[in-house]
């Protein structure tokens, strides 16, 4: 009769577990996997940041604010050489740029908010 006391509250005790952690997976934002070597920066309502990486460093954005936001390369010739799509609040973007230049991005859909990454060799 013990030895049944004992297995139903060590399953109870997994069962608690278990629903702690579904409950704290449910209210943490997935942010991108930054590859090494990355560099991971941050989007504000004010503030599309200027950066400089080394050719295959991956770069990662994260929507630091409460509205939407997106990360998109500034068109050249009728390409974008990256389009987030819409970033949500507390979720990130990675990219990595295969070529060495110099990158003009915008990360407000209007426009208002612009940034450069220069990718060295």
């Amino acid at each position: 009769m013990i030895a049944k006391q004992i297995f139903f509250l060590i399953g109870l005790g997994g069962l608690a577990a278990v629903g702690l952690a579904a409950c704290q997976s449910a209210l943490t934002p997935t942010l991108a996997t930054v590859s090494e070597p990355g560099i991971a920066v941050g989007i504000t309502d004010d503030s599309c940041p200027t950066v400089t990486v080394k050719l295959g460093q991956q770069i990662s954005w994260t929507n630091q604010r409460r509205e939407a936001h997106m990360v998109r390369a500034k068109s050249v010739k009728g390409e974008n050489k990256f389009d987030s799509g819409i970033i949500q609040p507390g979720d990130s973007f990675a990219v990595t740029l295969a070529e060495p230049d110099t990158y003009e991005y915008e990360c407000s859909a209007d426009g208002s908010l612009t940034g450069t990454i220069t990718v060295e060799t």
